[in-house]
């Protein structure tokens, strides 16, 4: 079985490609024989090191953004390239890193079951916007009544790919009416749930920093690393990233808050 771990990097935040690149160290040191690619346009920053990557061409950014409308929807196409590589994909955004060994997860893909990051439940903006609107995903018209499932955790087997190409078909219409981020993510959810297919929570040892003071910790200290470890051998990289926090203490989430405080 071709199993994949794949990021998406793109843009001129040093993070996102940081942040993919301290990710990947740290699932290679939970699981030595993870199989990576990384999909970015600066795929310089990742040649030093065992992945692989694919190119974002300017072309698919202008492309798949619509114009550059819509960034998210260069992690939809993205994400369908992706695929296109694997049998079963274990996809993370840049901002999720494992502390433990995911590798499990690929037993739960298969061509009737997904999983996300977890579920949101109906989006209030969708459920007002999408009625009447005609929009639809693999012939079934939006309510706007289905659920919003995040996609920071995606986990899904190459027999959707065509899921994925009725999603993404529904991108554009989607986010011109409801004027919000998240129609990249709606649309998968939705196309992944028909036709007797399933999504379930990811249930893995994976933490993230997708917050804004989980964020606003953990950006210094993934420059950090890379600033003080970037040049030694890559095996040591992993071995020193394996270890490093990226998660707040009690201590830390207190120097926040009184930093906060007037």
């Amino acid at each position: 079985m071709n199993d994949v771990f794949g990021y998406i990097a793109y843009g001129e935040n040093e993070l996102y490609h940081r942040g993919a690149l301290l990710s990947a160290l740290k699932l290679l040191h939970h699981c030595p024989t993870a199989r990576i690619v990384v999909a970015t346009d600066r795929t310089e920053l990742f040649r030093a090191y065992p992945v692989e990557t694919m190119l974002i061409t300017a072309e698919q950014k202008e492309q798949w953004s619509f114009g550059g409308s819509y960034h998210f929807g260069i992690k939809a196409g993205a994400m369908r390239e992706l695929l296109q590589r694997a049998n079963r994909l274990l996809f993370m955004d840049t901002d999720m890193y494992p502390v433990g060994d995911p590798s499990k997860g690929f037993r739960s893909i298969s061509a009737t079951h997904s999983f996300m990051r977890l579920c949101e439940g109906p989006h209030r903006i969708y459920q007002s916007a999408l009625p009447g609107k005609n929009i639809s995903i693999g012939g079934q018209i939006l309510s706007g009544q289905e659920p919003m499932w995040n996609s920071g955790i995606v986990g899904i087997h190459r027999d959707n790919l065509s899921a994925m190409v009725d999603a993404f078909a529904a991108i554009k219409a989607v986010y011109e009416v409801t004027d919000t981020w998240a129609p990249e993510q709606f649309c998968l959810g939705v196309a992944l749930s028909q036709n007797g297919r399933t999504i379930s929570p990811h249930g893995l040892p994976i933490r993230h920093y997708n917050t804004r003071g989980k964020k606003q910790f953990a950006e210094p200290r993934v420059h950090a690393f890379f600033n003080a470890c970037g040049k030694v051998p890559v095996g040591q990289q992993v071995a020193k990233a394996g270890r490093y926090r990226l998660w707040r203490t009690p201590a830390d989430l207190l120097r926040q808050k009184l930093r906060r405080s007037p």
